[in-house]
């Protein structure tokens, strides 16, 4: 990269128009440029200091407002401090935080990194054919019943109607999987026009043409749905242990299996949940979240952006604690985690990281934030207190 344009991502940064990409390019060159000396003269000083000035600002804003943004809040101040990222960790009744002199700027990107998840899944068809969608071209990759099935560039799947249903195709129905593995996520945008998040180590299967008097579908893992309206065919999505049921609405879902427990997220609309082994059901409203374990139902209110920050590309952590918080690492990053903890102290997450930031880079993060370590060897990461 030459001078100028260097020079110009970093004014660009230094006033808050900088998008993302350019904030990732700066951040990658900085490191190579800051052992030249004869680059870092009294004016490009300068603007080095203005642009830490301006972060270290923007960090002591959120300070004050006792937490850090919502997602909604988010995406102005992301672009201006998405160099540096603050996490809180709370253990044995001890609030830390991360000092002003440790704002984690400029690291330098190694290449034996791990680096963050991406859209990557593998489509199964009805007849058995898998396409890795990582791989594949854009555009069409399959026709089936009167379907068209598109990639895009951005990592989503798109299913038009070619034509109208046949009395054969009414007649009967064949199912496409779609699977994300850890380090993964993709975008459905099924038949009927619902829109579904898949996150990573997750999996939806569902029919080619939605038939009969309700659309059904079955998801492992996790799942943000934006269902389309239809009062005639409710949406139904099945998992493990329980069933939802709408008519059109936006709500995520948390069914993985190393979970505790399966907890369905309202943002709009009304969803009814049941569990499988159970007749009691419950009808959430917009901001509220079922929590089933076993055979019981609880709802509570919570911050529906926190339960979505993974679809908008963050982790978002709300005194959460570690095993829940290493999962989510856990999955993203394709890794596993083996614990050397004192089993008497807990340790709670509080914060943002966005989850486009290496393994490396969000490990040095949480430990400047905390008073444990982390240990890289392959793909183990192992976590000491």
């Amino acid at each position: 990269m030459e001078r100028e344009e260097f020079l110009k991502l970093a004014e660009k940064i230094s006033i808050g128009i900088a998008t993302d990409e350019e904030v990732r390019l700066y951040n990658t060159y900085y490191n190579h440029l800051e052992g030249k000396q004869s680059f870092w003269n009294k004016s490009t000083l300068s603007l080095k200091a203005t642009i830490e000035s301006e972060l270290l600002k923007n960090i002591k804003q959120q300070i004050e407002k006792e937490r850090l943004p919502i997602v909604k809040k988010l995406n102005v101040w992301y672009r201006v401090v998405a160099a540096a990222v603050i996490l809180v960790v709370t253990g044995s009744g001890i609030y830390y935080y991360q000092k002003q002199n440790q704002i984690l700027l400029h690291k330098a990107q190694i290449a034996k990194e791990i680096q963050p998840g991406g859209n990557n899944a593998v489509l199964t068809l009805a007849n058995g054919k898998k396409i890795t969608l990582t791989n594949a071209a854009n555009g069409e990759i399959a026709k089936q019943a009167g379907l068209s099935i598109v990639k895009t560039a951005d990592g989503q799947l798109v299913y038009t109607v070619l034509e109208k249903e046949t009395a054969a195709q009414e007649s009967s129905v064949a199912y496409n999987t779609i699977e994300t593995p850890k380090g993964g996520q993709y975008r459905v945008d099924l038949p009927d026009g619902t829109k579904v998040w898949i996150n990573a180590a997750s999996s939806l299967k569902y029919p080619t043409h939605f038939i009969g008097n309700e659309r059904k579908v079955e998801l492992t893992g996790e799942g943000y749905f934006e269902v389309a309206k239809d009062k005639t065919k409710p949406f139904k999505v099945l998992t493990d242990k329980q069933e939802i049921q709408v008519l059109g609405t936006h709500f995520n879902v948390n069914a993985y299996n190393d979970e505790n427990d399966v907890r369905t997220t309202l943002l709009e609309g009304s969803v009814k949940v049941h569990g499988n082994q159970s007749a009691h059901f419950t009808i959430l409203k917009p901001g509220q979240q079922s929590i089933l374990k076993g055979q019981e139902i609880a709802v509570k209110t919570v911050d529906v952006d926190e339960m979505i920050a993974w679809k908008n590309g963050l982790f978002l952590f709300n005194h959460e604690e570690m095993g829940s918080s290493m999962r989510k690492i856990s999955r993203w990053y394709n890794i596993e985690v083996e614990y050397k903890v004192n089993s008497n102290k807990d340790v709670y997450f509080e914060g943002s990281l966005p989850r486009t930031y290496t393994l490396e880079q969000t490990l040095r993060i949480l430990e400047k934030a905390g008073s444990f370590k982390f240990k890289i060897e392959g793909r183990r990461l192992i976590v000491t207190l």
